[in-house]
């Protein structure tokens, strides 16, 4: 079954609904150490037409014409961060986190007409990208045991793209990659309950990931649900 960020959402709103019957406790004294873990969905706005421009040039460079005729691309996935921080004021902390981002997939077919003849190509590419990153946190409690929270950092993210070729039953591919800063802003919700467990759930946007140059640039969405124990 396909898993959709609305899907996600959903399914976190379910689990802090059921967590309002736990035993609570306050969310305005909570500070201290924490460890936690998000899981959820992602989707990418990669511009896929910066792989077809790669090989088309590719293919001016060697005195041929490729010509795409249809692509596809998938843009959508899975998306998990686990992270510790230290809240050293019951409402501003810091934090320090590990992201793993969904693939995006693309390929195209075409034709690469030469000087001697015209053969069909098939061009795949995949884009991956996983890092650290270190944001800056802001806590509001709305009530008893419950929260919204701010986030503002910086991802830095190691992106690869891989691309690769089909032509004449022959397969060729070949990963570039590039590390570089994004900026990371997200804003969330979080139920507290039994002393120092809370249930989370988390929007987060990453901003222009990747070089430009190297594996293109690209910004990502992420819609996560997870939980997080305050020592």
């Amino acid at each position: 079954m396909q898993r959709t960020i609305a899907g996600y959402l959903g399914l976190a709103a379910a689990v802090l609904g059921a967590g309002w019957y736990a035993p609570r406790a306050s969310a305005d004294a909570l500070s201290g150490l924490y460890v936690g873990g998000n899981f959820g969905a992602a989707r990418s706005d990669y511009n896929t037409s910066f792989v077809d421009d790669q090989f088309q040039r590719a293919a001016a460079g060697d005195g041929d014409n490729l010509k795409i005729r249809s692509s596809t691309a998938h843009r959508d996935g899975d998306a998990w961060w686990v992270d510790a921080g230290y809240l050293p004021w019951a409402y501003v902390g810091f934090d320090a986190a590990f992201f793993h981002l969904p693939e995006v997939t693309h390929r195209s077919s075409g034709t690469l007409a030469g000087p001697a003849a015209s053969l069909p190509l098939i061009t795949t590419a995949t884009v991956t990208s996983h890092g650290p990153a270190l944001s800056l946190v802001g806590r509001v409690p709305l009530a008893e045991s419950l929260e919204v929270n701010l986030r503002l950092g910086d991802y830095f993210g190691k992106t690869t793209l891989t691309t690769g070729y089909e032509l004449d039953a022959a397969y060729s591919s070949s990963p570039q990659s590039a590390t570089k800063s994004s900026l990371l802003i997200g804003v969330g919700g979080a139920y507290t309950f039994a002393g120092h467990w809370s249930l989370r759930l988390d929007y987060l946007r990453l901003n222009k990931a990747g070089d430009g140059t190297t594996v293109g640039t690209y910004s990502m969405n992420m819609a996560t649900a997870g939980v997080e124990f305050i020592f």
